[in-house]
């Protein structure tokens, strides 16, 4: 496996493009990377996660802007003012789909999960490389990583991964926000009202 300097994004732009699995990290934990427009990443990242297209988990869109937003979620005035509100930031926001939108992965969904990272290493790279699809990065059942070689020990079948260290020990806060009351799906990092 590569460990790869946050200094160097050409090389971690290449892995993405042509398929590979990136070791990232977030504000929140060490996070598992593909992207959306690979296919054979996308396979790779299924595999190494054992966390089938079946599953009714899918894995979270990182975005570099909320403006990309109503690409790929269907999401009204008041989803769009919690967006601004939280994003960037340790949130992942669950919308309904834009059925307009296509892709390999997303087309057995009909919501989707969407996080802006607070990461200035993450929102840089995301301009460079478009939407990434991102996960933590543990293997089943286990805590995840919160450094690059924690990272590198626990998930080998990964191709790299950048060096750094996990901005907190806890996963993002997951708010489902497709009704009048959003609720939390899970509590992480990221305190909020509790609206259910």
């Amino acid at each position: 496996m590569k460990v790869i300097s946050q200094k160097d994004k050409k090389q971690a732009f290449d892995i993405l493009t042509n398929g590979g699995i990136l070791g990232v990290p977030t504000e929140t934990v060490y996070g598992i990377a593909s992207s959306l427009e690979s296919r054979d990443g996308i396979e790779k990242l299924i595999k190494i996660k054992k966390r089938p297209i079946t599953s009714d988990k899918c894995f979270t869109l990182m975005l570099p802007s909320v403006k990309d937003i109503p690409r790929f979620a269907d999401i009204s005035r008041q989803e769009a003012n919690l967006s601004r509100r939280y994003f960037p930031g340790e949130l992942t926001m669950i919308f309904n789909k834009n059925p307009d939108f296509k892709n390999y992965y997303f087309d057995n969904f009909n919501t989707i999960g969407i996080r802006i990272p607070a990461h200035k290493y993450m929102l840089e790279l995301l301009e460079k490389t478009g939407p990434l699809l991102v996960t933590s990065a543990n293997p089943r059942g286990e805590t995840p990583c919160l450094n690059w070689s924690e990272f590198k020990a626990r998930m080998p079948k990964a191709d790299a991964v950048i060096r750094g260290k996990s901005g907190n020990s806890l996963p993002s806060t997951i708010l489902d926000i497709r009704s009048s009351i959003p609720h939390i799906i899970r509590q992480g990092g990221l305190l909020i009202v509790q609206y259910n």
